[in-house]
């Protein structure tokens, strides 16, 4: 055999033990894959099971349904992320314990699956990804019906989701976490455009890291871009709008708002000549004459809840005068009370 022959024959050769190598490889979903790396950086090891739905062991290894008892729309991916809200709503102290401390034999940790809930919604929706990963449990309508800020509030499923973000974004999991997320939706964006498969309820991300709308508005006709900038994500403004947006405000959206006559602000001070002075429940801390809020809410509202009604309007101190409709004393209020984007917080627990 000559050198080159004798090269060639061994070049075959190889080539022939990788074919038989790669022909072992079983095929897997990639976004399965990127979320099976995520679980095992964290130290867990996922096990499918007929037996159980998901439920993790307290040590190191996550339990989940195999395909078979799986809806159209499951996927192992979606169910390892939500695992993972489990935990991090749990709290460190919970990672030893059998399912994170959650029993599930009554309502006694409904707050919890809803908080679960909230978190993978805050989680999916900057990536684009809220429809395209939802949970799969029963409690889909209450997923489906959270509001563009999924985690707030003053609830508890929502406090409790509050401290889940903070650990998925500040804790030893948010690296894992980022990296799967930015991952997942990269493989979202290169299906998307394919109709008819579940990544094409996924959107493209926002350049400022908003929450991505299918069909949003100019931002130049928001409420929230002032002066070339976005007061929500206080960046100059895109040229793509978010889920964020909403109209200009007009004194006809007071009713439905009322922030600034509860939570957005504290006090509300009357002037020397003031004609509500007489009211019996002026109080004075030192710092001049205020109508007090008790529980945030000033005591000249007719009521509590929307539609929001001012009984001494047309006596109200300058402090309020000079909050107009969409001005920046108006916004600021809006945004300490949760509202951008009309964002009532409806859902329950």
């Amino acid at each position: 055999m000559t050198g080159d022959v004798l090269a060639q024959a061994r070049k075959s050769r190889s080539m022939v033990a990788g074919y038989r190598e790669y022909m072992r490889l079983p095929y897997q979903d990639p976004a399965d894959l990127i979320w099976l790396r995520a679980a095992q950086s964290i130290g867990w090891t996922v096990e499918r099971s007929t037996q159980v739905f998901a439920s993790f062991d307290g040590k190191n290894t996550l339990r989940i349904s195999t395909v078979q008892d799986f809806d159209p729309d499951d996927c192992l991916a979606q169910m390892i992320l939500h695992e993972i809200c489990h935990a991090l709503v749990q709290g460190p102290e919970k990672l030893r314990l059998p399912d994170f401390g959650m029993e599930n034999i009554d309502d006694s940790d409904l707050f919890a699956e809803y908080a679960c809930h909230r978190l993978q919604a805050a989680l999916l929706q900057p990536f684009g990804l809220r429809l395209a990963l939802s949970p799969t449990t029963d409690h889909r309508p209450y997923y489906f019906a959270l509001p563009v800020w999924p985690c707030r509030g003053d609830n508890a499923a929502a406090v409790a989701a509050r401290a889940g973000l903070t650990r998925a974004r500040q804790g030893p999991w948010a690296e894992i976490l980022t990296q799967a997320l930015s991952a997942t939706a990269d493989l979202a964006d290169a299906v998307r455009h394919i109709p008819g498969n579940l990544w094409s309820q996924s959107l493209a991300r926002h350049p400022l890291g908003l929450p991505p709308s299918k069909d949003p508005a100019e931002c130049t006709d928001c409420a929230w871009g002032q002066s070339g900038r976005c007061l929500v994500a206080d960046q100059h403004l895109p040229e793509l709008g978010c889920a964020a947006w909403e109209p200009v405000l007009s004194a006809s959206d007071c009713g439905a708002c009322g922030a600034c006559c509860r939570q957005g602000f504290d006090v509300v001070d009357l002037e020397p000549d003031s004609p509500l002075l007489d009211r019996a429940d002026v109080v004075d801390h030192g710092f001049g004459p205020q109508l007090p809020r008790p529980g945030g809410y000033c005591v000249a509202l007719t009521g509590e809840q929307s539609p929001y009604r001012c009984g001494v309007y047309s006596e109200r101190p300058k402090s309020c005068r000079d909050l107009a409709p969409g001005s920046e004393g108006c916004l600021a209020a809006r945004q300490r009370c949760g509202l951008p984007a009309g964002n009532q917080d409806k859902a329950g627990a």
